[in-house]
């Protein structure tokens, strides 16, 4: 890091509504072509955690993301973002990030931006501004010749510019490097400390992201199969690895 302070996101106050979870999963199952993909979840995620979704590859991660999203309903259960159920009237609470998303190639980061100023009502323009610098973002640069890394800071940016309340992240680190995911890590904590902002995070990235997880839903072939709370490891003295490798060995 280059000792540079990481900015810090201010929140409109009564965004979320106070006293309620941020996100409530009940009997949650999920049929894509006959295909069973989640199979009766249920998890409960508190307003102001960073939570981290953990699972192998096929485990059902990015279909339960986007139910959270409310890009589709579940085939049966209740998926509620702030004691709403998921879907367009919700949206007003979440900035999601899904996993391969692409943002317009013909632009440039700059013109970008102006762009999510109209597209999203939240939208902070001093905070995008802030999060330019910290993560190194060229604004003269095209969409279409960013590196890996650098796309995946401007959607990072994206998703952190909004003052949406719950901010859903699914695999932010994939193809990125070590000093990027060290910029994204930086971050997502300085957000978190700014305001009242919920975060659900899926990654395999599980050593360098565990100091960041108040809590972990290990997922696995479209089943919880743990619900823990870090610290609580912690003072087993176990670590979040330590119990992925338990429970998926």
């Amino acid at each position: 890091m280059d000792g540079k302070t990481a900015p810090t996101a201010q929140l409109q106050k009564g965004t979320a509504p106070a006293g309620r979870p941020a996100v409530v999963c009940r009997g949650v199952f999920m049929k894509i072509r006959n295909k069973e993909i989640l199979r009766d979840v249920s998890f409960r995620v508190d307003q102001g955690q960073i939570v981290g979704l953990l699972g192998p590859n096929g485990a059902g991660k990015s279909t339960l993301l986007r139910l959270v999203a409310g890009l589709t309903p579940p085939t049966a259960g209740v998926v509620e973002l702030f004691g709403e159920p998921a879907g367009v009237p919700a949206l007003r609470y979440l900035s999601f990030l899904p996993d391969r998303g692409k943002l317009p190639g013909w632009v440039t980061v700059g013109e970008w931006f102006r762009l999510a100023r109209d597209i999203y009502p939240d939208w902070d323009p001093d905070h995008a501004e802030e999060l330019a610098e910290f993560l190194k973002v060229r604004r003269t640069a095209r969409m279409s010749t960013l590196s890996r890394g650098e796309e995946a800071r401007v959607q990072l940016l994206t998703c952190l510019a909004r003052r949406a309340p719950l901010v859903v992240l699914d695999e932010p680190f994939t193809g990125v490097d070590m000093i990027s995911r060290e910029q994204i890590a930086s971050s997502v904590i300085a957000d978190f400390a700014g305001g009242s902002r919920t975060f659900i995070i899926a990654t395999h990235d599980i050593r360098e992201m565990e100091n960041l997880f108040n809590q972990v839903i290990l997922i696995g072939e479209g089943r919880i199969l743990a619900l823990e709370d870090v610290e609580a490891l912690r003072a087993r003295g176990r670590s979040v690895e330590s119990r992925y490798r338990e429970v998926f060995s």
